[in-house]
């Protein structure tokens, strides 16, 4: 393929993979709601961390706050873009190492970073930290005299991201560090440095100068090493790793591209220490699942095999690029690893393609209570949503700001010693008390198996404050849900002394 055609090839498919999670197209997740929730508070003045728990990095909430002010196009057209610009620079470095075919790994990763299956349409953490890490990787292959500059940046942009996905970074940081580099190495830590704190630094001023760094440190850091992290065994982490790849189609490019590179330890290769990094590298994309064992629990959390989305084809490029085996060399044999690599995905995404939903947030928008809700011209407070992220969704949709900081609440169902003292709990009553918060919409049934006693302490204050809006329709919540296989009933209550 000529090198133009290469190019134009590479932009068509990413803008055309990318156009199947256009605004009316992309799909529902309740992750995705949160970070547009909390993009819109800082949109009115208000601070991550402070005014809203998360536990996830803040770059996500920043994004989404960048894009909302480009439109409601905004956040896809900066998703577009990334991806374009990490196909694009990583298919001219296929061009610079002489691949016979460099629009074949590029075309790689944009299978494995649109697959529907995995990536749960745009605007996941772990899609941009893929994306964080091709770029890293296209920095680290490049001459450039701020290289390492770069390659700092790229992984404080990872770190604040979602801070585990910097593990598989480690390994291409001690290449880049103990490798043959005419930059001294002193000066290689400086510039990495420097990068690191550019990113580092604008972050830590923000919070400090909204007067908000404790909560930062508490809900970003201290809750993911206190709570996230979770005790598992090799082998389930094996099963659930196993299980995942068998029901997203990544199997087989996972498989195929494992074998290459420990072929390539044994073969001739001139850059066996970078393909070793690379192989590592793909090891580490599953450090979601070794850290916190949840990617088969419920819905499954398969957006952690995201990272593979990047160090797959990374690891196949330092096969191709630096191989001095004649088989692997060969145009022929390369065309047809490609193929291989690419045609599960490929089937997936053309099946995505024939199956384009408008109706993402159907199961919640047709649910009396939500039809219920939307005749009340809701404001600020006067909406609480308990224990159904899902309908966060319509925190956005009218607008409104929800009166507790505390937006989710599955925490009283994973972990047996959350809240024991109910503090969390008893400061959302005071909240709902304090604006006088209208309606709440109540799926507590939840946790009631889990914790009982927080399920009783809740139950007290609605019975006490409020009472069950009777629906022109029985509800049945919950019943085109795509999670949970049981869904809880959901009562929509109504503040006590409120007319009609």
């Amino acid at each position: 393929m000529n090198k133009y055609y290469s190019t134009i090839f590479i932009l068509t498919i990413c803008l055309l993979f990318s156009f199947l999670y256009c605004p009316p197209l992309d799909v529902f997740y309740d992750d995705k709601e949160i970070f547009q929730y909390i993009g819109r508070l800082i949109d009115k003045g208000y601070t991550p961390y402070r005014d809203v728990f998360d536990h996830k990095p803040p770059l996500i909430f920043f994004l989404n706050f960048l894009g909302q002010l480009l439109g409601p196009w905004g956040l896809w057209l900066l998703d577009t873009f990334l991806v374009l610009l990490a196909s694009l620079l990583f298919l001219d470095q296929g061009k610079k190492f002489r691949l016979p075919y460099p629009w074949i790994l590029p075309f790689l990763f944009n299978l494995l970073i649109r697959n529907f299956l995995v990536s749960e349409g745009i605007g996941m953490t772990r899609e941009y930290t893929a994306i964080f890490l091709l770029l890293f990787f296209c920095v680290l292959l490049g001459k450039s005299r701020y290289r390492h500059l770069l390659l700092g940046l790229l992984t404080a942009l990872t770190f604040f991201m979602q801070q585990d996905q910097v593990l598989p970074l480690l390994p291409f940081w001690v290449y880049a560090l103990a490798g043959d580099d005419p930059v001294p190495l002193i000066k290689r830590i400086l510039h990495a440095g420097a990068g690191f704190l550019a990113v580092t630094l604008l972050i830590i001023g923000y919070f400090a100068a909204t007067h908000s760094l404790t909560y930062f440190w508490e809900d970003a850091f201290i809750f993911n090493f206190s709570w996230y992290t979770e005790k598992k065994s090799w082998l389930d982490h094996f099963k659930s790793i196993k299980d995942g790849m068998d029901a997203t189609g990544y199997k087989m490019a996972f498989i195929i591209s494992v074998a290459l590179g420990i072929s390539a330890l044994f073969l001739q290769n001139k850059k066996k220490r970078l393909v070793f990094a690379a192989l590592l590298a793909v090891l580490l994309s599953f450090s979601a699942e070794y850290l916190s064992g949840k990617l088969l629990i419920g819905q499954p959390f398969y957006y952690y095999f995201l990272p593979l989305a990047a160090s797959i084809p990374i690891l196949v490029f330092t096969v191709f690029a630096f191989t001095e085996d004649g088989f692997l060399r060969d145009k022929k044999s390369q065309l047809l690893y490609g193929a291989l690599l690419s045609c599960s995905l490929a089937y997936t995404v053309l099946q995505h393609t024939t199956h384009l939903s408008r109706h993402n947030a159907d199961w919640i928008k047709e649910t009396p209570e939500f039809q219920y809700l939307q005749q009340q011209h809701l404001k600020d407070y006067q909406l609480y949503i308990f224990d159904h992220s899902g309908f966060i969704y319509a925190y956005n949709r009218f607008g409104i700001l929800a009166p507790s900081r505390w937006i989710y609440h599955h925490f009283w169902r994973w972990y047996p010693h959350w809240d024991t003292d109910h503090h969390i709990l008893q400061s959302i009553e005071q909240d709902l008390q304090k604006h006088q918060t209208t309606y709440i919409l109540d799926r507590s049934d939840n946790i009631r198996a889990e914790n009982p006693a927080a399920y009783n302490l809740w139950q007290s204050f609605l019975q006490d404050h409020y009472q069950p809006v009777q629906l022109p329709l029985e509800a049945q919540p919950g019943a085109n849900e795509p999670s949970a296989p049981v869904n809880p009933k959901i009562i929509l209550w109504k503040l006590k002394g409120i007319p009609g």
